[in-house]
C-alpha cells in the first residue's frame, strides 16, 4: 500500500491544478510563515509526560488519555476538522492501521475542535473505528503547544471554500491545531514518538505510528 506521504502528495497536486490560484497562495503563505516562525518549537516533544484530558466523543461520552493508558500505548492524533480533505484522507489511513495498532494493545484518539455533532457524521460517513473526540475552543490543543491563529488571508480563503471556522467549532477566534500525532507509553504517560508539522500535507505516517507501538511492545516484553 502506498504511504500516506505519497497519498497526500497526489492529493495536493491535484488540488493545485484545479483550485483558486489566490487560495493556494493563501495556503502555501500561511504554512512557510508558520515554519518560518517555529511555531513547532512550542509542542510537546519525545520524552515529555503528555498532559492528561478527558473530552467528549463523537457520541457525547467522556473519554480520558489516562484511563485509555491503563488499557496500553495510546496514539494520538490532532486534525483540523471533517471539512479538510487532508485530514480525512489521514485518518481513514489510520483507521487502515488500527487493527494492526490494536494487535499490539494500542488504541487511537482523534482530536478536532469540531463539535461532537459533526464527529458524528464523520464516523459514520468514513467508518472510523477509534473515538473522535471534541476539544471545544482547542482546549487541549493549547496545552500541546499546537494552537496557531490563522492570518487573515487564510481566513478569507477559508470562508471563499466555505469554511467559516467560527460557525463550525462554535468559538468565535480563527484558530486551529496543527497537524500532530504522537505515540504515548502507558507506562509513564511519555512522548515516545512525535510528528508535529504546520503544512497540510505532511502528517502522522500510521507505519512509524506502528513501529513506535511495535517498538513498546518489544521493550515490555
Amino acid at each position: 500500500m502506498r504511504s500516506l506521504a505519497h497519498q497526500l502528495d497526489d492529493y495536493l497536486e491535484g488540488l493545485m491544478e484545479r483550485a483558486d490560484p489566490e487560495i493556494m497562495a493563501a495556503m502555501h503563505g500561511a504554512s512557510e510563515r508558520w515554519l518560518a516562525d517555529r511555531v513547532t518549537d512550542a509542542a510537546l516533544k519525545i520524552g515529555e509526560v503528555a498532559p492528561d484530558f478527558t473530552l467528549p466523543d463523537q457520541s457525547g461520552n467522556p473519554v480520558s488519555l489516562s484511563a485509555t493508558l491503563r488499557r496500553g500505548p495510546v496514539v494520538l492524533t490532532f486534525f483540523r476538522g471533517g471539512w479538510c480533505p487532508f485530514c480525512m484522507i489521514s485518518l481513514r489511513a489510520l483507521a487502515r492501521a488500527t487493527p494492526a495498532l490494536r494487535r499490539h494493545g494500542a488504541e487511537v484518539l482523534a482530536i478536532s475542535p469540531q463539535p461532537p455533532r459533526h464527529s458524528a457524521a464523520m464516523v459514520e460517513t468514513s467508518a472510523l473505528p477509534f473515538p473522535v473526540l471534541s476539544d471545544h475552543d482547542n482546549q487541549v490543543a493549547r496545552r500541546y503547544g499546537l494552537v496557531v491563529a490563522m492570518p487573515l488571508d487564510l481566513q478569507a480563503a477559508y470562508r471563499r471554500l466555505g469554511h467559516d471556522l467560527p460557525a463550525l467549532n462554535g468559538v468565535p477566534g480563527w484558530e486551529l491545531p496543527m497537524p500532530a500525532g504522537y505515540v504515548i507509553a502507558p507506562e509513564d504517560g511519555r512522548v515516545v514518538f512525535a510528528h508535529v508539522d504546520p503544512r497540510l500535507h505532511r502528517r502522522l505516517e500510521p507505519a512509524d505510528a506502528l513501529a513506535a507501538v511495535q517498538r513498546l511492545a518489544q521493550v515490555a516484553g
